[in-house]
């Protein structure tokens, strides 16, 4: 039984990842960055996950978990620092992106790439992703009135915030307590997440008028009225 579900969960989970990237291309929305790099870094998740319910060899499905999962919160830092109108929250992304990534690579050089070596980057990279999910949450909150723009990057943002607060439920039970559920149970978990998360993030590609009063900027990013 609990195949089946891992099954059916797992399937809808890999077509999810390729909804957001759906409706921007239907919307027209990539001149909209924010949104484009958030379908983009969905749309990776998607490829992973295609690959990995492929038949490839289990070394090379754990070598590209372990890479994702390298590269994932540093993408997210990286699309912060792009997309934030907060100076002290792009500050923050652009110090938190380059020293977590050189802690990656050091700890790459002198341990290796394997499920034990990333057992504390992981967590220091959830704590800096989290920071800046809720602090640019707050941020926008602070305003009285809210674009669409602002309205839709709101639901990104808690789709973010509960696939990472689910992240540590992960996190915790794959390093620390790893006698109580299988891989099997981590992964079923990762999916319902995935989900619930894709489902919160197409509301926000979904909000009316996200390209409304859209004006060029300098340098050429676009932004809302």
């Amino acid at each position: 039984m609990k195949s089946i579900l891992f099954n059916i969960v797992s399937a809808v989970a890999v077509v999810a990842y390729f909804v957001p990237v759906a409706i921007l291309l239907l919307k027209k929305l990539w001149p909209v960055k924010p949104f484009l790099y958030f379908a983009l870094y969905w749309l990776a998740g998607g490829l992973v996950n295609v690959l990995l319910v492929c038949p490839i060899p289990r070394q090379a499905a754990e070598t590209i978990t372990l890479l994702y999962n390298m590269l994932d919160m540093p993408a997210v830092m990286a699309i912060f620092y792009i997309t934030t109108s907060s100076l002290p929250i792009k500050r923050f992304a652009g110090i938190g992106l380059v020293a977590f990534t050189g802690v990656e690579v050091v700890n790459l050089i002198f341990r290796g790439l394997h499920f034990e070596s990333l057992k504390y980057t992981l967590a220091i990279g959830l704590l800096l992703v989290l920071t800046l999910i809720v602090w640019e949450i707050i941020w926008y909150l602070q305003k009285i009135t809210h674009t669409s723009r602002e309205k839709g990057l709101l639901f990104i943002y808690a789709a973010l915030l509960f696939e990472y607060g689910t992240y540590i439920i992960i996190y915790i039970f794959e390093y620390y307590l790893n006698h109580i559920s299988s891989a099997t149970d981590n992964y079923l978990v990762y999916y319902i997440s995935s989900v619930v998360a894709l489902i919160i993030a197409t509301c926000g590609y979904l909000t009316k008028g996200i390209t409304r009063g859209m004006r060029k900027m300098d340098g050429g990013s676009i932004t809302n009225l």
